[in-house]
């Protein structure tokens, strides 16, 4: 029998990329049915007056015919979430319509410290072209009527809550980049037990390094100023073109700007982070301290803020694991 389909929303900048080329493959017991294409056509870019659940559940029960007995069939597409440039306009709407979707599904939901987070979310708009200074950027809605970033995005509590009213808290699962990071094996299993797969026996050596890091802090200025140069997704006419981003001068200057002399002389310097920590530095301590309520149990959010910290029993546990998986 095919166990039930694992939704996985995101948030952005969570290891979502690694998640889903590394994790969520067949030696781990896992079968995607669906990517970003089919999510994007079908759940995210319809028009409110013209979607239709049905055109997606065409696309899970045709991908479900394929998943080999014994995997979990898994769709994982960050953009359920909603956009993080512009606010995550529109996270409540797409949990409604997966609801509508597959009303009998599991949620997946991956989160990660909001001061870490943010810096990489706007480290993220340089690579797709943004040209904007992380002032400008983290100051929100620039126009009456045009969405920006905005806080209350990476609240996430909120979105928790809401799946977890829609499909139930049982069917609801958190994990923290955190958590892949300092104790993967037991994320990947805990995850493994919510999902109900039983093939699952440790993530492989294979697979377990980094995916895609970015360009340093210390380079924004210069990449932020070559996009006002080159065609991108954020910057789709430049009056003058010497390329495309991400590739072209700003791969160029990105790649030679992590090497020495660089480096080493501005290693020092992280103007994202520096502005992203006078500026929010306890915002979101209350959703925190909310969200612990919900997943506390299982997670250590201690680096989160807001005091937001498991149990000493969860916590002494969850020590232990770390300890046998680095000894």
């Amino acid at each position: 029998m095919t166990a039930r389909l694992l939704l996985h929303i995101g948030y952005h900048k969570t290891a979502t990329s690694w998640m889903q080329q590394r994790l969520f493959v067949h030696e781990h017991g896992y079968h995607q049915i669906a990517r970003h294409r089919e999510v994007w056509d079908n759940v995210v870019a319809p028009h409110g007056l013209l979607f239709d659940p049905r055109a997606m559940r065409a696309v899970i029960s045709e991908g479900m015919r394929g998943v080999p007995s014994g995997m979990v069939p898994v769709i994982s597409s960050e953009i359920l979430s909603g956009h993080p440039f512009f606010g995550g306009m529109g996270s409540d709407d797409f949990a409604r319509r997966l609801k509508a979707i597959a009303p009998d599904a599991r949620i997946l939901i991956s989160i990660r410290s909001q001061m870490r987070i943010l810096t990489s979310v706007y480290m993220q708009y340089l690579l797709r072209g943004g040209t904007m200074s992380p002032e400008l950027f983290f100051a929100g809605d620039p126009e009456l009527g045009f969405y920006g970033f905005r806080p209350e995005h990476f609240e996430y509590h909120r979105l928790v809550k809401l799946y977890q009213d829609l499909f139930g808290a049982e069917n609801v699962h958190v994990i923290t980049q955190e958590s892949l990071k300092t104790d993967m094996d037991g994320a990947t299993n805990r995850l493994a037990e919510f999902a109900g797969n039983t093939s699952f026996h440790g993530v492989l050596p294979s697979h377990r390094s980094a995916y895609a890091p970015s360009y340093p802090e210390y380079a924004v200025p210069l990449l932020r100023r070559i996009n006002k140069l080159q065609k991108s997704v954020l910057v789709p006419a430049p009056t003058v073109r010497i390329g495309t981003t991400p590739d072209g001068f700003y791969r160029a200057f990105g790649y030679l700007l992590r090497r020495p002399p660089f480096s080493r002389l501005l290693k020092g310097y992280h103007p994202v982070s520096e502005h992203v920590e006078k500026t929010f530095r306890g915002r979101f301590d209350d959703s925190n301290r909310e969200l612990a309520k919900f997943v506390g149990h299982y997670l250590d959010l201690s680096e989160y803020g807001g005091g937001a910290t498991m149990p000493k029993a969860a916590a002494s546990a969850n020590g232990a694991k770390r300890l046998a998986t680095a000894r």
